[in-house]
C-alpha cells in the first residue's frame, strides 16, 4: 500500500495549487459514532495518521461501488500525485460532503 495518509510538511510539499485549494480549504464534517455534527476540520487535517490512529478524524465520507450487469466492479488507481493514499486500488468514486450550508441539511437526511 502507498503512503498511509498526510505527513506534515512533507506531503505539503508535493501539493499542487489546487490539491493545496482542496485540502486545506475543504472542510470536511467532524462527527461522533451516531453521526452527530460536532464540528468541521480540513480535509488535510482529517487525513493526519496522528488523528486517525487517535480517534479524532471521525468525518463523513461516502463511496460509491459501481456494478455493470456482469456483476464486475469498476475499481480505480489512484494517481500518484494524490496526497493521501497514492496508486492504492479502491473502489469506483469516493469524497466527502463538505461543511457548507447546502450539505449539513439534517432534514429528510436518509
Amino acid at each position: 500500500m502507498g503512503k498511509a495518509g498526510a505527513v506534515g510538511a512533507e506531503a505539503d510539499a508535493g501539493m499542487d495549487a489546487v490539491q493545496r485549494r482542496l485540502m486545506f480549504d475543504d472542510e470536511c464534517i467532524l462527527v461522533d459514532e451516531q453521526d452527530n455534527v460536532i464540528g468541521h476540520e480540513s480535509k488535510y487535517n482529517c487525513h493526519l495518521m496522528e488523528k486517525i490512529e487517535s480517534g479524532h478524524a471521525l468525518h463523513r465520507a461516502f463511496s460509491v461501488f459501481l456494478f455493470n450487469s456482469k456483476y464486475e466492479l469498476l475499481l480505480q488507481q489512484r494517481s500518484t500525485t494524490k496526497v493521501t493514499f497514492p496508486l492504492v486500488w479502491t473502489n469506483t468514486c469516493c469524497s466527502h460532503p463538505l461543511h457548507r450550508e447546502s450539505e449539513l441539511i439534517e432534514e429528510n437526511c436518509q
